[in-house]
């Protein structure tokens, strides 16, 4: 009986030993699988977070840099690789951007960890924004920079800081003007003296006129830059524009004893507006007959090239110097600010009316041998380019 007994025993054994077996086998089974599917979501997660980081990177329109607290560049975006080269990844922040105004700002921002210090830096001979930023302590510590172009914002705050200069210094002399000669005319009238009245009256009026004229050509000037003084491009020929304009402004040139030449070919015929590039052309040719000593000369010709004619307007008054010609078509820019002579505002109208030609004006002068103004309009027939106006840096 015994060994049947150790028999049953030793199959009952075997069996629940072959269960525990195969109970151990599924567990692992069970394990490899879930740590399988603890893989495929971990691998899952890093891959959307490499799909955020760069979609980051990239929708952040500022150079971006990452580095660690050696300051050594562990990551940056396009907008960065852009400005300072590709090669950025693994140097450290001054051996890449040469600047130590930048290490200077991350111990600012090391003080007051998870506040962002921000400072104009120049770097290039550009001026940049930066914002630094030093995360709060930690076992994985990162510190943010970001770098902003502001050149160009820069430019724009100090040409607004000059027009308004500029336009405070225009009003003023006429109104100061205007201020005493009201001021005398209350005085002269209690001595009634009727020929100072009108004398006076006269030089009110003058002023007046000069502050209405500045007012109504800062006015077209806004209108010509924002588009809204419609610009109607036609076949127009160059000549008829030429005398039309030489008849409004002869008078001057006869007061001056001044001689005026015209060699404009018949046929030239461009697109135009004619009553905007007639503007144009009488700012240029009043110009020249207000600066061309008396008896000097005038001479305005054109030329056909491929595609465009060449208007040019040559005098022989004293010219620009070499450092003004390339402001002289910039808003009340005067080469000589002593002469109070008009608006500082005629060249700027020029530029934008031609401009909206798709057209090019630019100048040329050798100081005290007179200067040469020249408009190019596309040939009739031909499509404005519309391209920008590259000769005004001349």
């Amino acid at each position: 009986m015994l060994p049947w007994i150790i028999a049953i025993f030793a199959v009952l054994s075997a069996l629940a030993l072959a269960a525990l077996v195969m109970r151990l086998r599924a567990d692992e089974r069970a394990a490899a699988a879930n740590h399988a599917h603890l893989q495929q979501a971990h691998a899952q997660a890093l891959a959307q977070a490499e799909l955020l980081k760069s979609g980051i990177m990239k929708g952040v329109e500022d150079a971006l840099f990452i580095l660690d607290t050696s300051l050594t560049i562990v990551e940056t975006n396009q907008a960065a690789q852009r400005l300072f080269g590709p090669e950025l990844i693994g140097k450290t922040l001054m051996s890449a951007l040469r600047q130590p105004d930048l290490e200077a700002l991350f111990h600012d921002a090391r003080r007051v960890r998870s506040e962002t210090v921000e400072r104009r830096i120049e770097l290039d001979h550009r001026i940049f924004h930066a914002r630094a930023l030093a995360l709060p302590a930690s076992d994985f510590e990162f510190e943010i920079m970001t770098l902003r172009d502001v050149t160009q914002l820069q430019r724009l705050e100090r040409a607004r800081r000059e027009m308004v200069s500029n336009i405070s210094h225009e009003l003023s002399t006429p109104i100061t003007s205007i201020g005493l000669l009201a001021e005398t005319l209350l005085n002269v009238a209690e001595r009634e003296k009727p020929k100072r009245l009108r004398k006076m009256a006269k030089d009110i009026r003058r002023e007046t006129d000069t502050l209405m004229h500045l007012v109504q050509e800062m006015r077209d000037l806004s209108l010509i830059e924002s588009g809204q003084m419609p610009i109607r491009l036609t076949p127009t020929p160059l000549l008829p524009i030429v005398t039309n304009t030489l008849q409004q402004l002869e008078s001057l040139a006869e007061n001056k004893q001044q001689s005026v030449t015209v060699e404009v070919p018949a046929d030239i015929a461009v697109l135009a507006d004619e009553v905007q590039i007639q503007r144009a052309l009488k700012n240029i040719v009043h110009n020249a007959i207000k600066f061309t000593p008396n008896g000097g000369h005038i001479h305005i010709s054109a030329q056909r090239g491929d595609a465009e004619a060449v208007l040019a307007v040559s005098d022989d008054g004293p010219g620009i110097p070499a450092e003004d010609l390339p402001r002289i078509f910039e808003r009340f820019f005067q080469v000589d600010r002593a002469r109070r002579e008009g608006t500082g505002l005629g060249l700027a109208i020029v530029r934008h009316i031609v401009r909206a030609h798709g057209g090019r004006t630019w100048a040329e002068s050798v100081e005290g041998k007179g200067v040469t103004f020249y408009i190019a309009l596309s040939l009739a027939g031909a499509e404005p380019d519309n391209a920008p106006d590259t000769p005004d840096a001349s």
